[in-house]
């Protein structure tokens, strides 16, 4: 999933000229002189853990944001699981955790 994630993140970020990268790949692929990589393919969102990245993308919404990009705190985290009715498992929150450092990791590299 963190693979998922990744390119996710990555594929969201802002190009140079401030478009989204993923608009950029888009257009390539409708030139008719584009020719499909030989990059492995996207990874897939696993069926079983759906259900979490739609829970991340959700709080992802709602975050904090300052000088730089702040973490989902666990406060966020809980508000989000009363709005929504919804009781993570502890499994479940150490993702949502580990998506968020992933999530903040990409937004603080240089592209």
């Amino acid at each position: 999933m963190l693979h998922f994630a990744n390119e996710q993140f990555e594929r969201s970020a802002k190009a140079a000229d401030g478009n989204v990268k993923s608009e950029h790949l888009d257009a390539a692929k409708r030139h008719p002189l584009y020719r499909e990589s030989l990059a492995p393919a996207l990874a897939q969102l696993p069926f079983e853990l759906a259900h979490v990245w739609q829970c991340f993308v959700q709080m992802n919404r709602k975050r904090q944001n300052g000088m730089m990009v702040n973490p989902l705190s666990s406060l966020d985290i809980l508000a989000w699981q009363l709005r929504y009715r919804m009781r993570l498992t502890a499994w479940e929150e150490e993702l949502v955790d580990q998506l968020d450092a992933a999530y903040i990791a990409h937004q603080n590299s240089s592209h």
